[in-house]
């Protein structure tokens, strides 16, 4: 690493902190901020509160089970010749979800295994009054009918208990009037979150408009990380067609609605380490996913809410297959439902995704996955992991350690060379390279095997900041290896560093400043821009790492150490060939 590297690099930082510093407001800019945002919310709740729910679609015809004829647009008795609602419980080994015939479908989706960062249960569904499922048509009377609004008769027990391997079902009957029936038939299997539903057009096509309706997941995905802000950025929704996955995000206070054509496998909606996805057995026509944001994106208090639907026609058989999905974007369940559906997860980034989604499937995964349950601690698995890593790449590490060693055997005749050439720099440069090819020293051979090195970098840093196979795992202090172990709070917020001083990144710095002297790149001889290297570069990886997965710091602190050995050995071997010569 040359001069004008190391002085870009500090220069790039310190006008990144500069930056933020002046673009940050001050306690009086945010209290007002906060205090205005706070007036603009209760504004909207209220203004909510008086006319309708907010996650109703515009157009949605809010029916009620006793709305009349003359409403729906449909024969009387549409709403169903039941009156009460019914609540079912069902519950296996993962999880325990209740379903209520207003809408036929989920209102509470509880995965058994995880629990929010205080420690009380994971509730997936924000709305617990109606569906989260709904079907969407227009009627033959031009009325936008939803069945999240309409109450089916149950034939469903109390409850429905599973046993590991164990299967049941639940069905729900709509009929609006004698031989036109709606019905909807879940089935369930104990070893997995997936649902199959089988929908039943049994003449109730004929009240439609056209024989087309779209089935889609209408609640918002509840929060469940303790920074909604932070988990927001996550949120959206996905549909895959055509063989591409594409995303639908809103980064901007607002409603958007994104229509998509032709043949369709799935849709779903995210946060950050949960979804909900829905997939014909028969590949759609389309899909149709909303997002709405409401308040400032990057606030605790801002709502962000995503739909996404699949658009169908009613098959000449009259029956629709549905195969859902609700609970973890956790690999081994997510693929054993649907492939291409982990792709979900951001493990890297678009020009690097031919290199991160492999490397994360078929290494990091099965790796840290069988090392967790080998040893016990997600913790430990990763400290074996990043011997693992280290191992795999000792080759390029080699090569660059022994090229710093050899740099630092020069750095006494590169410096006479500066002082003997300190008035001719064109001088100075041609006296060094001869002395490199004097020596068969690469001057690059310390960088370029650290850059092939970046993409499993990249990959590392993306995977442990989304994977839920460490979230909620601790290890010695940290509580959650997916989030900051915080150990120290900070008084104030600073920008980029945050309000808080992560310990595994401590430690982290602490091991680059280390290896940095062993490498002797800050030695007596070393450059001058080097030993300012020394100080900037910790502390630039403790601004960016402080807000990261203290699991990532702890793969990084390992690597270190295991880094510095590895340089000591070179080292000691180069002197003991020295001495020998």
């Amino acid at each position: 690493m040359d001069r004008n590297t190391v002085t870009g690099l500090a220069l790039m930082f310190l006008i990144m902190l500069g930056w933020f510093w002046y673009m940050t407001p001050d306690e009086a800019q945010l209290a007002a901020q906060r205090e205005q945002r706070r007036i603009e919310d209760s504004l909207r709740i209220a203004a909510q509160t008086a006319e309708a729910p907010a996650e109703q679609p515009a157009a949605e015809l809010m029916a009620d089970p006793a709305t009349t004829a003359a409403e729906t647009g449909l024969p009387v008795g549409f709403a169903s010749s039941a009156t009460d609602t019914v609540l079912t419980t069902v519950r296996t080994p993962l999880y325990t979800y209740v379903f209520s015939s207003l809408g036929a479908g989920p209102v509470h989706m509880e995965p058994t295994e995880y629990t929010k960062w205080d420690g009380s249960p994971v509730q997936l569904i924000a709305d617990s009054t109606r569906s989260a499922y709904s079907l969407e048509f227009v009627s033959n009377r031009n009325y936008n009918i939803s069945t999240r609004n309409l109450l089916f008769a149950a034939e469903v027990p109390d409850s429905l208990v599973l046993a590991e391997g164990g299967t049941g079902t639940l069905r729900y009957v709509l009929e609006p009037e004698p031989g036109k029936r709606l019905v909807y038939t879940y089935t369930f299997d104990a070893s997995t979150y997936e649902i199959g539903l089988s929908i039943a057009f049994e003449g109730i096509q004929d009240l439609m408009g056209e024989r087309t309706f779209d089935f889609g997941w209408m609640s918002r995905l509840n929060s469940t990380e303790k920074s909604r802000a932070s988990e927001a950025t996550y949120k959206s929704g996905y549909v895959y067609s055509g063989d591409v996955l594409e995303q639908v995000i809103l980064s901007d206070a607002g409603r958007d609605t994104k229509i998509f054509n032709g043949t369709t496998n799935w849709v779903s909606t995210k946060t950050k380490f949960f979804t909900q996805v829905i997939r014909p057995v028969e590949p759609a026509d389309g899909a149709v996913i909303t997002a709405q944001v409401d308040g400032t994106p990057t606030d605790e208090l801002s709502v962000h809410h995503y739909t996404a639907a699949v658009r169908l026609k009613v098959s000449d058989s009259g029956t629709t297959d549905l195969r859902l999905y609700a609970g973890p974007l956790e690999y081994q369940a997510l693929s054993a439902f649907e492939a291409t559906a982990y792709d979900m997860v951001d493990v890297g980034y678009g020009w690097l995704n031919w290199f991160s989604k492999p490397f994360v499937k078929y290494l990091i995964l099965p790796v840290i996955n069988y090392l967790g349950e080998w040893l016990g601690n997600i913790g430990l698995a990763i400290i074996f992991f990043a011997a693992l890593i280290k191992l795999l790449l000792h080759p390029l590490t080699k090569k660059s350690f022994e090229s710093m060693a050899a740099m630092k055997e020069l750095q006494p005749e590169m410096a006479a060379l500066q002082e003997k050439y300190k008035n001719d720099p064109a001088k100075q440069q041609e006296a060094t390279m001869k002395l490199f090819k004097k020596h068969k020293v690469n001057p690059l051979g310390g960088c370029l095997p650290n850059l092939l090195q970046i993409p499993v970098l990249v990959t590392l840093w993306r995977f442990f900041s989304n994977a839920i196979e460490i979230r909620g795992e601790s290890f010695l202090w940290a509580d959650d290896l997916s989030a900051p172990d915080v150990i120290i709070p900070l008084p104030i917020h600073i920008p980029l560093l945050g309000d808080h001083i992560a310990g595994f990144v401590l430690l982290m710095t602490a091991s680059m400043v280390w290896q940095m002297k062993v490498s002797g790149q800050t030695g007596a001889s070393a450059n001058p821009q080097m030993k300012m290297f020394q100080y900037i570069l910790p502390v630039m990886l403790l601004v960016m790492f402080n807000n990261f997965a203290s699991g990532l710091s702890l793969y990084y602190l390992v690597f270190n150490l295991l880094s510095i050995w590895q340089q000591v050995h070179i080292n000691r071997k180069m002197e003991a060939a020295k001495a020998k010569a």
